[in-house]
């Protein structure tokens, strides 16, 4: 889109694109006609509680541009941000590999442009930002999580909703983590990604894309951090990965989809979480010296009693999530798995009690005495980790 004068216009993330053109942002979150004009509305950073915040433009709602997302261009046509990080969406026939599929860094971008539904009204424009290099989603951890809030943050008031691109294997983790990053979201963000590249012929890249992008720029949004894949929108914090070979790959088993897609889109509007009712604060401090350990029959107590000693020595381990049988069942008549239980807390190690079923959840009532520890601590570990995002 161009202004009288024939310059391009620009966001804070790059140039939009009209029917003929589709263009990579020149600068990410930093264009200096931008700069002075977003820092103006972000506030220092709070040292008590090592978060950032977005101060909200004086109105009577929060979230409304100080500068106007349409102005200028003629039209009323939603904005999102596609930020994409890698995965099998993105791979293509790489010449440096003999043609063999790589992620191949641009391939999205030139996919997009051959997309004759982004040239639909009814659809958004749309800025791609595409991270160098691109990655596969089982090298991604939390210094990529906090990349991905702080430029949602950066750009978050110049688009109208964001889309992140990236493998499937770890998206369930990314998307649950940006869910509790992001506070008093008032913008949908939607993961997604496909299950096969998107240069095949039969790729669900292009589907999957599509819906992202129209739940991402609906008039009614869905003002929170989601998964979309083949046919239903789900809420990040739900959802896990289920099928490594179906196009089916992700599911909420214990929570019904936000939104279902076929001739049309049902939502299940019960489900809708109520608006922010603040300005949107970005957490990006966490501690990963967390140790996930799930049960099996005949497990070495010994083995968890050293992990616990020693973490607690070297100071590597702060919590411990235990996943548990049934509705939160352990073996309490192993006296020295217990023991261990007893010697974790002991040590200001924080325990957890999940259960390993898809469906359900821990029972107090029915648990034990010496059970019921766990659940105490895992009420502390919540308040724990809330305290140092």
């Amino acid at each position: 889109m161009y202004n009288d004068t024939g310059t391009p216009l620009l966001t804070p993330a790059g140039s939009l694109f009209d029917h003929e053109t589709l263009m990579n942002p020149t600068t990410f979150a930093s264009d200096n006609d931008h700069e002075n004009e977003l820092d103006l509305l972000l506030l220092p950073k709070d040292d008590e509680n090592l978060t950032e915040h977005i101060q909200a433009p004086e109105s009577d709602f929060f979230f409304i541009p100080q500068v106007k997302l349409h102005d200028g261009d003629g039209s009323q046509r939603k904005r999102v941000l596609v930020l994409c990080t890698g995965g099998t969406l993105t791979m293509a026939p790489n010449p440096e590999q003999g043609g063999a599929l790589s992620p191949v860094q641009g391939a999205l971008s030139d996919f997009l442009k051959s997309m004759l539904e982004l040239t639909n009204d009814k659809m958004p424009k749309v800025v791609v930002h595409e991270y160098s290099p691109l990655l596969d989603s089982s090298d991604m951890g939390p210094a990529d999580w906090q990349v991905l809030a702080k430029d949602i943050k950066a750009n978050y008031l110049h688009f109208d909703g964001f889309v992140v691109l990236m493998g499937t294997d770890t998206m369930a983790y990314t998307a649950t983590a940006l869910s509790f990053m992001l506070e008093n979201l008032g913008k949908p963000v939607v993961f997604t990604g496909s299950q096969v590249p998107i240069a095949e012929p039969h790729s669900d890249a292009r589907q999957n894309l599509i819906m992202a992008l129209i739940f991402a720029a609906r008039e009614q949004p869905i003002c929170e951090v989601t998964i979309f894949f083949h046919d239903r929108l789900l809420r990040a914090c739900r959802a896990q990965k289920v099928n490594s070979g179906e196009l089916h790959a992700f599911d909420s088993p214990n929570m019904q989809p936000l939104a279902t897609t076929g001739i049309a889109i049902k939502e299940n509007d019960h489900l809708s979480l109520p608006p922010a009712r603040g300005v949107l604060r970005v957490h990006t401090r966490m501690d990963t010296r967390l140790l996930a350990l799930r049960l099996v029959p005949g497990f070495d107590d010994q083995i968890l009693r050293h992990t616990i000693e020693s973490g607690a020595q070297s100071g590597s381990l702060r919590a411990l999530v235990l996943q548990l049988y049934g509705t939160g069942n352990a073996p309490v008549v192993k006296k020295d798995f217990i023991n261990c239980l007893k010697r974790a807390h002991d040590l200001g190690i924080l325990v957890v009690a999940s259960t390993q079923c898809h469906q359900g959840s821990v029972m107090m009532g029915k648990l034990k005495y010496s059970q019921f520890v766990l659940i105490c601590s895992c009420l502390v570990l919540i308040e724990y980790m809330y305290s140092s995002l």
